[in-house]
């Protein structure tokens, strides 16, 4: 198997080979970190940062494309959920399986499905079709690692795009009911 699986942070993609690692299947991979939807710049070069220190020491591939905020926001008819998630997984997910099918990986999947900011069995869905259109097999981990203790590295309170960043803000500020702490 030769795996191209898409990484959206370090915390889900250590999530990712935790859960896979246990199954035997994890052979031969590739990170891919598209993330055009990660906003602001300082955020998506933050989450790249620790991707590339994690994955300094190992055999592991990391392939960045150009980070084109444009490609979010085209896709984006509103910025409503679910509707906005979806299409963003799609996004990814797609272009992640187009470049799998183009670079000759059998495979592909995503850290999304180990997010706890996204629906993976929407993801997993998704993933799916996309494996089906490309000729490719979507892999999804048996079980996923939820108990993995990770340090060192930094980790994002909220799923990446502006809107959720905004949300992650609202609710804070409602929690706190308005106070300025």
């Amino acid at each position: 198997m030769k795996l191209l699986l898409h990484g959206c942070c370090a915390d889900c993609t250590l999530k990712f080979v935790e859960s896979i690692k246990e199954e035997g299947t994890l052979k031969q991979f590739a990170v891919y970190y598209y993330n055009p939807n990660i906003h602001p710049r300082s955020e998506y070069h933050s989450r790249l940062k620790a991707m590339q220190l994690m994955i300094q020491d190992k055999v592991v591939k990391l392939i960045i494309p150009d980070w084109k905020p444009s490609d979010y926001f085209l896709v984006q008819a509103n910025n409503k959920k679910p509707e906005r998630c979806l299409r963003c997984w799609s996004l990814r997910l797609e272009n992640t399986a187009k470049f799998a099918k183009e670079n000759g990986y059998t495979h592909f999947s995503s850290t999304l499905v180990t997010s706890q900011y996204q629906d993976s069995e929407k993801v997993i869905e998704i993933g799916k079709a996309m494996a089906q259109k490309y000729g490719l097999k979507f892999l999804t981990p048996k079980s996923i690692c939820t108990d993995l203790k990770t340090k060192g590295f930094y980790k994002q309170i909220f799923c990446g795009c502006c809107y959720s960043l905004t949300e992650r803000f609202e609710e804070k500020f409602i929690q706190n009911n308005g106070e300025d702490n």
